[in-house]
């Protein structure tokens, strides 16, 4: 299974232009839309022109005027190639740890992806500025449930791969060098993390 993530297109044409191709020559079968898409327009053609399997999308904390958009989801799970994808947007709610644990309590947590726009509390949430900025809620689930895989984006200059424990977390922010990361899964285990430079 071959997955493509992008977080934080920020309505870049020449992006979109760039993904629809990497995803039309790949053999993508799913989409995961992480945030800050920003425009109307741009989430539109981004949505209609995909043609995979699965394809799901979460607000980011940008994401004010187009949230209310069909296919834009603030908590989304699906089932796909043995993987249960759960999808977090910015607009969290109260118990927010329970709510996204509960979208996977059925299934081996080795068998789950999530995706959400910010990352977890401590990795791959540094800004510029060393702050840290990332999810206390989902460090925790990542500490106690170890999934196969967290994506996220939202802190640009904290982009790439990291591990904690037996979980490799994703920022997937896109960039004018970063097109976006292809992850490949295969009998549930990850085969490919892969950065696409534009």
């Amino acid at each position: 299974m071959k997955i493509f993530a992008l977080a934080d297109p920020h309505a870049n044409m020449k992006l979109l232009r760039e993904v629809l191709r990497e995803v039309d020559e790949g053999g993508y079968e799913v989409f995961l839309g992480l945030g800050d898409f920003m425009s109307k327009n741009f989430f539109s053609r981004l949505v209609t022109s995909l043609d995979v399997d699965k394809k799901s999308f979460i607000p980011g904390n940008r994401d004010f005027g187009i949230k209310k958009l069909p296919y834009l989801k603030n908590a989304d799970s699906f089932d796909y190639g043995g993987i249960r994808f759960v999808m977090i947007g910015s607009h969290h709610f109260p118990n927010l740890k329970e709510e996204v644990t509960k979208r996977f309590e059925d299934v081996d947590p080795r068998n789950v992806i999530i995706g959400s726009h910010e990352p977890p509390e401590g990795v791959l949430d540094e800004t510029h500025s060393g702050a840290r900025i990332g999810v206390p809620e989902f460090r925790e689930i990542i500490d106690e449930k170890q999934p196969l895989a967290w994506l996220c984006g939202h802190v640009h200059e904290a982009e790439g791969v990291s591990t904690v424990d037996n979980t490799k977390v994703v920022n997937a922010s896109a960039s004018r060098d970063v097109m976006g990361y292809r992850i490949v899964v295969e009998d549930e285990e990850l085969k490919e993390i892969k950065r696409l430079e534009r």
